[in-house]
């Protein structure tokens, strides 16, 4: 009988030396599950912060409405709230009371505050904590006698501003409209192998109708673009940068107002319409948060709060920016209500956690490159380097949001390889639904640079543990607006700006588009679980995004039919519609090899009923290509050479399609098929009985 592979990280036998931290981390999430459930009743009551916390309209026994507000900070001695109609002065009928527990509390009438108000809140902190160690310069002598006290923007801020006059303040506005907004459309269902289309709705704006240096808003891209991710076959779209951050050019990885969506883009009600028309395309919405650490501010974000480190371990990491401290029950409890707030309030379908290497490891994994399984478990000094507590967070952020919604996703952004993260926490897993597959980019950034082998090839696009669902692309942010360039600018360079029309050659473009139609089809063609692309790649975008407020998107050269980008984006509709929509049946299958040749670059798989053969050689052709496959009737359904995908149509799909017939091999149940191929070229064909 044949050995069937693991199916979990306890039944590796790879893991046996480390087993011990597999069962540890089970064990520890069931026991805070169950003391979680026995004390709160669910873990979706355990995540309520946001709904005892802050501001909320409540009704005493008299059946009164009155505002209530509450804030958590033990080690403040006094707290204030301010708002423009006091003119942002500290009033006695505005001061909090202090309630047990760290709890400080104010109770206003209705007329006190309308929709709209700015709010911020004045801290007084303990004298023992008045000397942070990276304070804003208004931190330094808080807590003196004489010295005024810390200004801060509420935790739990639904809205939150820029000032349009000095734009390093930001302030809290209450969030109440008259007429909240409805959700018209249901949401989609959990997406089977997930087809994500990475964005950020401030730099997606079109550079035809943005000149300045603005940045989109949440209808433009309601509008504009979610319509075109639809019409392009993708089934969700993951959004960076929703999360309130005070720093744009941070892309929204350091956070200040973990409850508002930024302002930058509109109101929240307009982010709700933009997932609201989102699940009216059936397209999920993904929530890229960073649950790792925060924005170094303090008066904008949640550092130094009170004047301690509540939320926060003592060190800052590698990026300079606090790290959240999950041995604190409250830190967890706040990150939980986060997710919460995120599912219910604007029905987000899921998360893709950032940085979760940093969440795994006392040491955020810092200068290691995990080359073995052994450094996910043992750091350099031999001694155990998970952060346990970082783990547990993690197991229960992920329990919850499928509580709240089974068809939901969770995605880890993870350096290191951990085991199973993929997995139930039972198993010895963290929960999420899928991983990044981070070393495709790092792959195809080097395939770029210098040629490699055949065999590293299939070995990187198919590296997987059988336990572990993955999500492959070929760049994402990352590798576009973080220092690096495009793919596509790694092969073209200078050349885009000349030779991109239809009717100019040059063989750096000819060969680099070629290439590139080739690197994106093997990457989906092998996905494990899912793919991603980022905006703009699709069809070549050939600018790298800057931080600054004027990068845009130049939508439209995918809509020239003179210009070579509407081949690229042809393509790719192409392998999202005709291949992964039209067979996801044979995409639920994983892909067999059948054939490799290393001098000529030759490489075949099956996939399913689908047939892929790529010639990856930049001068030969092969007229007789033949190699063993499934026996069968094989049609033809793609050439990436089709000059309808900016290719040379010297192997273009007919109408009707070529058919290729096996023949037998003695002694085998495989047979041979023979396919011709042009340099630079695949070729998509499909079994039928």
């Amino acid at each position: 009988m044949p050995i069937l592979p693991p199916q979990n990280p306890l039944e590796d036998p790879a893991l046996e030396p480390y087993r011990v931290f597999l069962l540890r981390r089970s064990r520890r999430f069931t026991d805070e599950l169950l003391r979680i459930t026995t004390q709160y009743g669910s873990l979706r009551a355990y995540a309520n912060l946001h709904t005892s916390l802050g501001l909320h309209r409540v009704s005493n026994a008299r059946g009164e409405t009155r505002w209530r507000w509450r804030e958590y900070m033990p080690q403040a001695e006094a707290v204030w709230l301010t708002t423009d109609k006091l003119n942002f002065q500290r009033h006695a009928s505005h001061r909090f009371q202090r309630k047990q527990n760290g709890i400080f509390e104010l109770t206003l009438p209705l007329e006190a505050l309308a929709h709209g108000d700015y709010l911020e809140l004045r801290v007084l902190p303990l004298e023992a904590q008045n000397q942070p160690d990276q304070p804003n310069q208004s931190d330094m002598t808080a807590g003196r006698p004489g010295t005024p006290p810390l200004r801060r923007v509420p935790a739990f801020a639904h809205w939150v501003e820029q000032d349009k006059v000095v734009p390093t303040q930001w302030c809290a506005r209450l969030w109440t409209p008259g007429q909240p907004y409805r959700f018209r459309h249901r949401r989609p269902g959990a997406p089977v192998f997930p087809r994500i289309y990475e964005a950020h709705v401030g730099m997606a704006q079109s550079s035809l109708t943005h000149h300045d240096e603005s940045v989109g808003s949440y209808d433009e891209f309601s509008g504009s673009v979610l319509p075109r991710i639809k019409a392009d076959g993708y089934t969700a779209v993951q959004l960076m940068g929703i999360l309130e951050h005070p720093l744009y050019r941070s892309f929204g990885y350091q956070v200040s107002s973990y409850f508002a969506p930024s302002s930058r883009y509109g109101t929240p009600d307009q982010f709700k319409a933009l997932v609201d028309t989102a699940h009216g395309l059936g397209l999920a919405v993904i929530l890229d948060i960073t649950h790792g650490h925060a924005c170094p501010n303090t008066e904008q974000g949640l550092a130094r709060y009170d004047g301690s480190r509540y939320f926060f371990s003592e060190k800052f990491n590698q990026w300079g920016t606090p790290s959240f401290d999950y041995s604190r029950e409250m830190t967890r409890r706040f990150l939980l209500s986060n997710c919460r707030y995120w599912l219910e309030e604007f029905r987000v379908d899921g998360f893709r956690f950032d940085a979760v290497g940093n969440m795994l490891y006392r040491d955020h994994g810092v200068d290691d490159d995990f080359s073995h399984v052994g450094r996910c478990f043992y750091g350099k000094d031999g001694e155990p380097r998970a952060d346990e507590d970082g783990e547990l967070y993690l197991c229960l952020a992920n329990a919850l949001t499928h509580e709240l919604r089974p068809q939901a996703v969770t995605i880890a952004e993870e350096f290191s390889g951990m085991p199973g993260l993929t997995c139930p926490p039972q198993e010895g897993g963290l929960g999420f639904d899928y991983r990044f597959a981070m070393g495709i980019p790092d792959y195809w950034e080097k395939c770029i640079e210098a040629p490699r082998d055949m065999g590293s090839l299939w070995y990187e696009m198919t590296n997987h543990r059988p336990y572990d669902r993955t999500i492959s692309y070929v760049e994402c942010h990352d590798q576009c607006i973080n220092g690096d360039d495009a793919m596509i600018w790694r092969l073209l360079g200078d050349d885009m700006y000349h030779y991109m029309s239809v009717g100019t050659e040059s063989w750096n473009v000819s060969r680099g588009l070629a290439f590139y139609r080739l690197m994106r089809l093997i990457t989906l063609a092998t996905a494990d679980a899912g793919y991603l692309n980022f905006m703009g790649n699709e069809f070549g975008h050939p600018e790298w995004l800057d931080a600054e407020a004027h990068a845009h998107r130049q939508w439209y050269l995918a809509d020239r039919p003179d210009l070579k980008y509407v081949g690229l984006a042809a393509w790719d509709k192409a392998q999202l519609w005709d291949l992964a929509a039209a067979h996801m049946e044979d995409f639920q299958q994983a892909p067999l090899f059948r054939f490799i040749h290393e001098e000529e670059r030759l490489l075949a798989f099956e996939r399913g009923r689908l047939l892929f053969a790529f010639n990856f050689h930049e001068l030969e052709a092969r007229q007789d290509l033949t190699f063993a496959v499934t026996p069968g009737k094989y049609v033809e359904l793609l050439s990436s050479d089709e000059e309808r995908f900016a290719g040379h149509g010297n192997l273009s799909v007919t109408r009707p399609p070529v058919e290729h017939f096996t023949r037998p091999l003695p002694d085998r149940h495989e047979q041979d098929v023979t396919l011709y191929l042009p340099p630079l070229v695949a070729l998509v064909l499909r079994r039928e009985d």
